[in-house]
């Protein structure tokens, strides 16, 4: 069996991050009125290698595909300037049950990644936010400043990472907006987002002001964290799906184990908000966090953009 391969670049020239930020909004509604059937997804740690390997299946009720996404998470990879994430995704035909094609994974994930920080970042950021703070410097770094870009009209992006030279370069790639920053930078930002594979606490709540909303995706696991529990326990927290929430959200986990903060405490799904008709949560009073882990179905969106886009070209 020939199955067409869709590259990376097939990916983003299919997919812009306009589209891919609305077909979020579909993404997350389906999660929370139950039309997307996603298991939790299968998550085995490789710890010899460091690695991490997440198998995805997903699909919504009515839909012409079927997907399973299988990501390698490799973590030594970065500091020998390899890819973080490997991976790809199988498309079926949601009817007839046969393989249509393989789409290269890494790109999908970076742009479903920034786009769910990009619709969140609408939805529960400051309408006229100048100003964000970026932790990392890797390619989810990346698209989280696309993303955010796309929807606030930003005039100051400082990134922080511990590479200094790769720093630079990463900086170098945008426009001058995006300038290397340091820690006291937050206090300014209107938005953060932490894009990083830290397993413990990159700020707390006295680090930002009042009325910040920070977009947290990098962790994966139910010991990591980038955020620390202050920050949970004064923010409204809304997270992507609260099932696989409950497993592997870390930094939401361990405030909870530690007895600080409970479920109860979350404000809800991305998807509640839309299916609510609400456009805009932003309180001067509250900071907000979009707690991101990733789910199958933001794949599947993405992927059938990319089908309808190439597959009859293919």
């Amino acid at each position: 069996m020939s199955l067409p391969f869709f590259s990376a670049e097939d990916v983003l020239s299919s997919v812009s991050m306009k589209n891919a930020i609305e077909a979020m909004e579909d993404a997350f509604i389906s999660l929370s009125d139950g039309a997307a059937i996603i298991p939790n997804r299968i998550n085995i740690s490789i710890p010899d290698k460091k690695a991490f390997h997440l198998s995805m299946p997903a699909y919504i009720m009515g839909g012409k595909y079927i997907t399973v996404k299988l990501v390698n998470i490799h973590l030594n990879n970065p500091p020998l300037d390899l890819p973080l994430i490997n991976g790809v995704i199988v498309v079926m035909d949601a009817d007839r049950g046969d393989t249509l094609a393989l789409i290269e994974g890494k790109s999908v994930t970076a742009l479903r990644t920034g786009a769910a920080s990009g619709l969140a970042t609408k939805l529960l950021s400051k309408p006229d936010a100048t100003t964000a703070v970026i932790f990392g410097s890797g390619v989810q770094a990346e698209y989280q400043i696309k993303a955010i870009q796309e929807v606030r009209e930003l005039e100051s992006i400082k990134v922080l990472a511990r590479d200094q030279q790769r720093l630079i370069d990463f900086c170098d790639q945008f426009d001058n907006a995006v300038q290397p920053g340091e820690k006291s930078d937050l206090k300014q930002a209107d938005i953060v987002c932490t894009a990083t594979t830290s397993t413990v606490p990159l700020f707390g709540s006295n680090d930002v002001s009042q009325g910040v909303h920070i977009n947290a995706v990098g962790a994966h696991g139910p010991d990591s964290r980038e955020i620390s529990a202050n920050i949970i326990q004064t923010a409204d927290v809304f997270v992507d799906h609260l099932p696989p929430s409950k497993e592997e959200a870390g930094n939401i986990l361990i405030p909870i184990n530690d007895g600080s903060y409970s479920w109860e405490q979350i404000k809800g799904e991305l998807g509640s908000i839309l299916s609510s008709g609400e456009r805009n949560l932003y309180s001067l009073k509250k900071n907000t966090v979009f707690n991101s882990i990733g789910n199958a179905v933001q794949d599947l969106v993405i992927a059938a953009k990319v089908m309808e886009s190439n597959y009859n070209a293919k």
